[in-house]
């Protein structure tokens, strides 16, 4: 028998599937963190323009590799220091987040939305300063799983109470 796709079924996979998403980004931004702490300044440089011209090559207007020229240009080795703790602590705290939503923590709900929310506010506040087109689609993408995380929450807490009822 084929089932269909509900409501909650829907939340479920696009929470789930945001989660995913969002771990894999934090793993990455965990990864990068912790590769700005291990290379100097010099080797991180040669790193981005080793991956990035290859790229510009092929596609001279791409534009996420033409912010990374840019970027690693003018970044000095006190950015380096700064963004490389951010990235570890930014990572580092939304794979625990995602972790225990993965988990239905009932009690990491709220927690998560505060988290995520002030993630936003300081995406906001930098997107503000850099008009950056990427840090506007990890806004929208941010305050997405906000929705989903509040949504799984509400369908958790209903099924949590129907499930009370039952016993």
């Amino acid at each position: 028998m084929k089932k269909s796709l509900n409501k909650d079924t829907i939340i479920n996979i696009g929470f789930y599937g945001g989660l995913a998403i969002k771990a894999v980004s934090a793993l990455i931004e965990f990864i990068g963190g912790f590769l700005m702490i291990i290379l100097s300044y010099g080797q991180l440089n040669r790193l981005i323009r080793l991956i990035a011209l290859p790229k510009l090559r092929e596609d001279p207007e791409d534009i996420v590799m033409n912010y990374f020229i840019t970027f690693a240009q003018n970044f000095s080795l006190r950015s380096q220091h700064w963004v490389a703790i951010y990235m570890l602590l930014h990572g580092t705290t939304k794979l625990a987040v995602i972790w225990l939503l993965w988990k239905k923590k009932l009690w990491a709900y709220p927690p998560a939305v505060f988290v995520f929310g002030m993630f936003v506010t300081y995406e906001t506040y930098s997107y503000m300063h850099s008009q950056s087109m990427i840090m506007l689609l990890i806004i929208v993408l941010d305050i997405a799983i906000i929705v989903l995380i509040i949504l799984e929450y509400i369908s958790l807490k209903t099924e949590k109470v129907k499930n009370d009822v039952r016993l």
